[in-house]
C-alpha cells in the first residue's frame, strides 16, 4: 500500500472514530425521556444543540481561518478529544437537561475542528482526477460514525451511559491517531496571513454561492433523515430493531452512496451526480408516507436506497467548492459552508416532530423534500462555473499532461519556479520541473484544467512566460564563436551521419537557421 492509500485510510478511520459522538445522545434519547421525564420539545433541544454548537463553532473558525493557519493534524486531535471529553463527563456525572443541553454545545463546537479539517487533511492527499471519490470515503466515515451510536445503542440491555461512554472511547482513540500518526499531504497550502472578510466575500461570488444552496437543500433534508427516520419506522420511540435498520440505511447505505458518488462525479462530471441524488431523495421524500408502511423487506431496501441518496452528494458538492473557491483558504471555504448547513439542519431536525404531532410520524418526512427542491435549480446552474469530467485514461494512449518531476530523467537541468501571488499575498513555491520553453505542456495544461475563476492558472503563465523570455535574452544576445565565413562554392551535400550544425555560421544572424542553433544551443532545449 503506497503512502497517500495508508493516509487516505487512516483519516478515514479517525473520521470514524471522532464523530461516534455526535448522535450518541439522540440514540438513548428514548431512556432519556423516561428517566428525565423529558417533553418533546426537550428532546429536539438535546438533539439540535449538537448542530447549533457545530455552526458556532464553524463560525469562530471560520472568521479566525484556524483551518488554514493551525496545523490541521493538531486541530483535529484538540477537537475530537474535546469532544470526547464533553460525552464522557455527560455519561458520567450529569443526571439532568440543562447541564446536558451545556455539554452537547460544547460537544458541537469541538466538532467543527473535526470534520471540516479531516476534509482539508483528505483533499491535501488528492489531485482533482480522484478529489471526489476521496472526500466520498471521507463522508462514508461520517455516515458510518455518525450511526455508530445507533449500532451500540442496538446491543440489548446496554444502559445509555454505557452507550455514551463507548462512542466518548471512540473519540479518544481517533485523537490519539490523529495527533502521534496523521500527517498532511504534500498538496497541502502553507498557512496564508489572516483574512477575516473572506467568509463574507465567498458568497459574493457566485460559484461558491451556488455551491452553498445547493449545500442547503441537501442539508435540510439529511441529518433530519438520520434523526427521526428511527421514530418514523417505530411511529413513537425506536426500538432495538429500528436502530440496527437506521445504522444500515444510514452507516452501510450511506457510506456505499458516497463512495459510489464521488467515483461517479470523477467520471461523469460534479453536477449530474449532484442533481442525480438530489433527484433520487426527494422522490424518497415524496412516496415514504407509502412505502414505509409496505412489507419489511421493502421498507429495509427502500430505507437502504433512501440513505444511499441523501447522502451521496455530500462529497460531491465538499469537492465542488474546492474547486471554485480560493485555493489559499480552502479550510476556511469548507467551514463557512458546513456552518451555514449545519445551522440549517436545526430547522429541519425541528419541523419534523411538529409536522408529525400533526399528520403523523409515517406521513412526516414528506416535508424533507423541500430542501432538494429547492436546492435542485442551483446545482443546475453551476454547469458554467464547475470544470467537466475528467476523461478516464487509457492505458496504451500517451498522456497529454506535463510530466512530473518523476518521471523526468535524473540528470536533466531543473529551475526553481517563482511564488505566484494572488492579490499580493504569498503562496507556496511550486515545484521543480525540468528547464526549457514551457508553451507546449502550459498550453496542455491550460486546456485540461477548464475554467478557473480564481485566474492562479493565468497568473502562472504569465509568470512561466516572463520567465522563459528572461532566459532566453542572454542567449540570443551571445556573441557567435566565429566570425561568418563564406561558404564554398561547391560545397558537398552532408551525408547520412553528417549534422547540419557544422555550419551555423552560414546564416545570417536573423535567420531562422540561426534562432534554431540558439534553440538548441540552450540549456535543456
Amino acid at each position: 500500500m503506497t503512502a497517500g492509500r495508508r493516509a487516505r485510510a487512516l483519516v478515514a478511520l479517525v473520521q470514524v472514530l471522532g464523530l461516534a459522538v455526535w448522535f450518541s445522545a439522540s440514540a438513548v434519547l428514548p431512556e432519556l425521556r423516561a428517566e428525565w421525564d423529558l417533553s418533546a420539545t426537550a428532546g429536539v433541544w438535546l438533539t439540535t444543540s449538537v448542530q447549533l454548537g457545530f455552526a458556532a463553532g464553524a463560525v469562530v473558525s471560520a472568521v479566525l481561518t484556524l483551518a488554514d493557519r493551525v496545523p490541521p493534524q493538531r486541530l483535529l486531535a484538540g477537537g475530537a478529544a474535546a469532544a470526547a471529553s464533553c460525552t464522557l463527563l455527560l455519561a458520567a456525572v450529569v443526571d439532568g437537561p440543562v447541564a446536558a443541553l451545556v455539554l452537547r454545545t460544547l460537544t458541537g463546537v469541538c466538532l467543527a475542528l473535526v470534520y471540516p479539517v479531516g476534509m482539508k487533511i483528505m483533499t491535501s492527499w488528492s489531485d482533482r482526477s480522484r478529489r471526489a471519490r476521496d472526500l466520498g470515503v471521507l463522508v462514508g466515515a461520517l455516515t458510518v460514525g455518525s450511526a455508530l451510536p445507533h449500532l451500540i445503542g442496538g446491543l440489548p440491555g446496554l444502559p445509555w451511559r454505557g452507550v455514551l461512554a463507548g462512542a466518548a472511547l471512540c473519540g479518544f482513540v481517533a485523537a490519539a491517531l490523529a495527533r502521534w500518526c496523521l500527517r498532511p499531504g504534500p498538496a497541502l497550502a502553507p498557512a496564508p496571513p489572516p483574512d477575516t472578510g473572506y467568509a463574507l466575500r465567498l458568497l459574493r461570488e457566485p460559484g461558491p454561492r451556488l455551491v452553498v444552496l445547493g449545500y442547503l437543500g441537501h442539508m435540510w433534508e439529511l441529518y433530519a433523515l438520520w434523526t427521526w427516520l428511527g421514530a418514523a419506522l417505530a411511529g413513537g420511540d425506536p426500538g432495538p430493531a429500528e436502530h440496527l435498520l437506521v445504522f444500515m440505511a444510514a452507516g452501510l447505505g450511506g457510506a456505499a452512496g458516497c463512495v459510489l458518488g464521488g467515483r461517479a462525479a470523477d467520471r461523469y462530471g460534479r453536477v449530474p451526480v449532484i442533481a442525480t441524488s438530489l433527484l433520487v431523495s426527494g422522490v424518497c421524500c415524496a412516496v415514504s408516507p407509502v412505502v414505509l408502511g409496505a412489507a419489511p423487506l421493502l421498507v429495509g431496501g427502500f430505507c437502504v436506497l433512501w440513505g444511499a441518496a441523501a447522502v451521496a452528494d455530500s462529497a460531491v458538492l465538499t469537492t465542488a467548492t474546492i474547486e471554485v473557491a480560493d485555493p489559499r483558504y480552502t479550510g476556511t471555504a469548507l467551514t463557512v459552508q458546513t456552518a451555514l448547513g449545519f445551522l440549517l439542519t436545526v430547522a429541519g431536525i425541528a419541523t419534523v416532530p411538529v409536522v408529525a404531532a400533526a399528520v403523523g410520524w409515517q406521513t412526516a418526512l414528506v416535508v424533507l423534500a423541500v430542501g432538494p427542491a429547492l436546492g435542485l435549480p442551483a446545482v443546475l446552474a453551476l454547469r458554467r462555473y464547475l470544470p467537466t469530467a475528467l476523461p478516464a485514461p487509457s492505458p496504451s494512449a500517451p498522456s497529454s499532461s506535463a510530466p512530473s518531476p518523476a518521471d523526468a530523467p535524473a540528470d536533466a537541468p531543473t529551475v526553481e519556479l517563482p511564488r505566484i501571488a494572488m492579490d499580493d499575498r504569498p503562496t507556496a513555491p511550486l515545484s521543480r520541473v525540468v528547464d526549457g520553453p514551457p508553451t507546449v505542456e502550459l498550453y496542455r495544461l491550460r486546456r485540461a484544467a477548464g475554467p478557473d475563476p480564481s485566474g492562479f492558472a493565468d497568473r502562472l503563465a504569465r509568470a512561466l512566460s516572463d520567465r522563459s523570455r528572461t532566459a532566453a535574452a542572454p542567449t540570443a544576445a551571445a556573441p557567435t564563436a566565429a566570425p561568418p565565413t563564406a561558404a564554398p562554392p561547391t560545397a558537398a551535400p552532408p551525408t547520412a551521419g553528417s549534422s547540419n550544425l557544422a555550419t551555423p555560421t552560414a546564416a545570417p544572424p536573423g535567420s531562422g537557421a540561426a534562432a534554431a542553433a540558439r534553440r538548441r544551443a540552450r540549456p535543456g532545449g
